[in-house]
């Protein structure tokens, strides 16, 4: 049985054409499913759908062979945690209290977190490099560090989904191998992952399963090996983009030619 099931997705916003459909794929507990493709072809809108937070417009999406549609909040908040683009300002709580909030789903109505909860606040943190920022006021934080608080938020939350938006789009080169690697952690302690980018590198770095979009909005699902030519990233970019094997990292790599 699948964690994730999708089958034949379609969504279109009210009085505009069809963003995406047919999309079809499936996710295993310890699989990572990278997808990429162009700006507004929906990659956000499909992580939406798969969270419950938009409703298809048709095709079904089932977690533990149960359809999203019959499950409540709080049974979806214990299966998938999101990390989108944009969070919404926390205000000036610290990131001790903002990254608790991801225990919500476990606890009862005016609950206030425990020792526990902070436990596992502690852990998240320090498994992300984060610990010294543990008192800091969330607002005070750069763009990088918010990135990586909310997605130790998300592993609080203890779901058997991790789906991360552009997770690595406000990182730098050293902030980005640390998200790569957790997420590579992660399917290997049996979570699934979905996460979205625009560097097809990470798809090559993480292999796995890798869904991509074609700039038509059809939507395949493979190995990094057998999507990613440079032919078809081509036609996705619409750019000439070269892919390179370089064999001291023992894998393809993808480059822009110079100008």
């Amino acid at each position: 049985m699948s964690l994730l099931d999708v089958s034949h997705l379609a969504y279109h916003y009210p009085k505009q054409a069809v963003l995406f459909q047919d999309i079809n794929c499936q996710l295993q507990a310890g699989q990572v499913l990278t997808i990429l493709g162009p700006n507004g072809i929906g990659k956000s809108t499909l992580l939406k759908c798969l969270m419950g937070l938009l409703k298809p417009t048709s095709g079904t999406i089932s977690m533990n062979n149960v359809p999203l549609a019959k499950q409540s909040v709080k049974q979806l908040a214990q299966l998938v945690a999101y990390v989108p683009q944009h969070v919404p300002d926390p205000g000036s709580l610290t990131v001790n209290d903002y990254v608790v909030t991801g225990r919500t789903p476990y606890m009862s109505f005016a609950q206030a977190p425990g020792a526990e909860e902070y436990a596992r606040v502690e852990d998240a943190l320090a498994q992300l490099g984060l610990t010294q920022l543990a008192n800091r006021q969330v607002n005070t934080l750069s763009g990088g560090q918010f990135q990586l608080v909310t997605i130790a938020k998300a592993l609080v939350q203890e779901p058997q989904l991790v789906i991360l938006d552009e997770p690595t789009a406000a990182l730098d080169f050293g902030r980005q191998r640390q998200v790569l690697a957790l997420i590579q952690d992660l399917a290997q302690h049996h979570f699934a992952v979905i996460h979205t980018t625009h560097n097809p590198n990470h798809a090559f770095q993480l292999g796995h399963m890798v869904g991509l979009f074609s700039p038509d909005g059809s939507f395949e699902t493979g190995t990094p090996d057998e999507l990613l030519t440079e032919e078809r990233l081509q036609q996705t970019y619409q750019t000439p983009l070269k892919l390179i094997y370089e064999p001291t990292l023992g894998r393809m790599i993808c480059e822009l030619p110079s100008f």
